[in-house]
């Protein structure tokens, strides 16, 4: 670990779209170090490192697993290599957040959760949609019960994507994998471990799963969820209570609003009523909000400053997306994706 405990030095894995926005994140944290990159490509390192003012690009896999000036490594490569990648990290040492979805299976989940365990070493999966101010305030007013009792919850995902590029099931490509990981994290970190589930999934003759639907079971709500690869999905959340609602715009994975309603008020006439709803399902929470930060970049910072708290700590994962409730939801993943039914 780098001897100046304030700065922490970065080294990031991949030069794809979210290793930029992630990059460009760290721009904002003052202790963190852009410290090394490396790519498939070496071409594409030397262009990420000067355009996002990183110190080394490294030529091979090798050179920056070993490289002694990297505290803590970003996996963002594809997911079919997640595994393959967190593990070679963790035999060298490195502390390790890896791009959702961690892995494409419970098993190899598990193995890179018990290899960071025996080695000490910090790991959390990089699900920035935890650390959208937004989603967490969204978690209190349902533990303190704003809204009253959780009735029911409605959440729709999914980007529109080539088909014909999907591959087979195990690169990782499906709707469930893809953005599945999403909305079951989103319920984990909301209500917890459901108690049952129901699912129906169409795939691809190949057999990637394209449109999936999902019910999560918890004892007093059902949780409603619609996947998909084939079509845009409304990408926003719907959560009902007995005494009000909670509305997270699309996208809510990187959530810049919330609008709240509360039926908890004196009696009041019809056009009070009709006013008071109006005024407070149309108020946007904008103050959870830096000014100075790009709104849809703020999972990212926080997740890496979380990152680097745990380090500065010497946590090895985080409270906020503990491994446990990634084994857990890599685990139903992997139930779900076993009722596939082929077109």
């Amino acid at each position: 670990m780098n001897s100046d405990i304030q700065n922490i030095r970065w080294g990031i894995l991949g030069t794809g779209k979210i290793a930029q926005n992630f990059a460009c994140s760290l721009a904002e944290i003052n202790s963190a170090v852009k410290q090394s990159v490396v790519s498939r490509n070496p071409d594409h390192a030397v262009w990420f490192s000067q355009k996002f003012g990183f110190t080394h690009a490294h030529r091979t896999l090798d050179e920056f697993f070993n490289d002694p000036e990297i505290d803590v490594i970003y996996i963002a490569t594809p997911t079919n290599l997640h595994y393959e990648h967190c593990l070679q990290a963790l035999n060298s040492g490195k502390a390790i957040l890896c791009e959702k979805p961690f892995t494409r299976s419970w098993e190899e989940a598990s193995q890179v959760v018990e290899k960071a365990r025996s080695c000490g070493l910090f790991c959390m999966e990089a699900m920035w949609m935890r650390f959208n101010p937004f989603i967490q305030e969204c978690r209190k007013l349902i533990q303190d019960q704003h809204i009253g009792k959780v009735c029911s919850v409605n959440i729709g995902i999914g980007y529109q994507k080539d088909l014909s590029k999907l591959g087979q099931p195990e690169d990782g490509h499906g709707a469930m994998l893809g953005f599945g990981c999403y909305a079951l994290s989103l319920a984990f970190f909301l209500f917890g471990e459901p108690q049952n589930y129901q699912c129906q999934l169409i795939c691809t003759d190949a057999g990637v799963d394209v449109n999936c639907a999902v019910i999560l079971i918890y004892p007093h709500h059902t949780v409603s969820i619609s996947i998909s690869i084939n079509t845009t999905n409304s990408n926003d959340v719907h959560i009902f209570g007995t005494d009000g609602s909670i509305y997270i715009p699309s996208p809510f994975i990187d959530a810049t609003d919330m609008r709240v309603l509360s039926n908890k008020s004196p009696r009041m006439g019809l056009t009070q009523r009709i006013g008071r709803k109006l005024t407070r399902i149309a108020k946007p929470i904008t103050s959870l909000l830096p000014q100075s930060t790009n709104p849809a970049s703020i999972g990212l910072i926080r997740e890496a400053e979380e990152t680097m708290r745990c380090l500065r700590l010497g946590l090895k994962e985080s409270p906020v997306m503990p491994l446990n409730e990634s084994l857990l939801i890599h685990q139903l993943l992997d139930k779900i994706k076993s009722s596939a039914v082929l077109n």
